[in-house]
């Protein structure tokens, strides 16, 4: 078995083995059910009424079980490759705030990018400077010069050309792994060049178009308020397979953003032209 796998049933009428409960609760505290407190193998009513919750992101009709193998562990452990029954019609669940995942349970491996980084691997979006708090377009020939404007799933984005092909790989998982997410899925843009709020030096990651921001049903996630949308953390474990980093592990949580490690900028800038 495993060490990421669970051996038997975990829930309501389940076998409940503390090794699995433990499993099953550090994997929900990832996903921002932090109300849990910390994983100590017990399933009292906290983890099943947490694994009702997250069972209605996706499931029809919740029941507080977590069988190996099944679904909503196949969901759980970001490893779902098949077809999940439809959710009811209202998305509201979704766009449900939950706290945070606690700081270290997710984006493991992956280590964010620093404007420092991004000037060394991909130079300057805007020649000469300039940048304010407002959209500009990059004058960089390079940068321009390997910018596409393409459909990622049930959006357009304009973005650099080997991160809009990773999004649709994202995306492609996406739709079968987390289907209602996909089908509410939107954006508040890709390519802006500009500061990071609230900074007068910072220049945000979205200005090389390697850094998105998502919307669910239309709605955006909260700026800085630590919490996230349910739907957020079902899909984030799906962008962090692919190498993007979650901004709501920011000091200020940004849950709407996500952006290329600093693996995935290193391998797109030696696909340059």
């Amino acid at each position: 078995m495993a060490a990421q796998d669970i051996s038997a049933s975990v829930g309501r009428g389940g076998s409940n083995r503390p090794d699995d409960v433990t499993i099953v609760q550090n994997l929900l505290i990832a996903r921002g059910y932090t109300t849990l407190g910390t994983a100590n193998g017990v399933c009292g009513d906290g983890t099943v009424a947490a694994i009702v919750a997250y069972q209605a992101g996706f499931l029809r009709s919740p029941d507080g079980k977590i069988d190996p193998g099944g679904t909503t562990w196949r969901h759980l452990s970001a490893s779902y490759s098949g077809t999940t029954v439809t959710p009811p019609a209202d998305s509201g669940s979704l766009t449900r705030p939950v706290p945070r995942p606690a700081a270290g349970s997710i984006n493991q491996g992956l280590t964010a990018v620093s404007n420092s980084y991004m000037l060394d691997k991909l130079g300057a979006p805007l020649v000469g400077g300039g940048y304010n708090t407002q959209c500009q377009q990059p004058t960089q020939p390079r940068l321009r010069r390997n910018l596409v404007l393409d459909t990622v799933g049930p959006f357009r984005v304009t973005g650099l050309v080997p991160a809009v092909l990773s999004l649709k790989a994202v995306m492609a998982d996406i739709q079968r792994e987390q289907p209602a997410v996909y089908r509410v899925l939107g954006t508040a843009g890709m390519l802006c060049c500009r500061l990071v709020r609230g900074s007068t030096t910072a220049i945000s990651n979205h200005s090389w178009g390697t850094a998105i921001d998502l919307t669910l049903d239309g709605v955006l996630d909260a700026y800085g308020d630590d919490k996230v949308q349910v739907g957020l953390t079902l899909i984030a474990p799906i962008f962090n397979r692919h190498g993007w980093y979650w901004g709501a592990a920011f000091r200020k949580e940004d849950g709407m953003h996500f952006e290329g490690s600093q693996a995935l900028v290193d391998r797109w800038a030696g696909q340059l032209t």
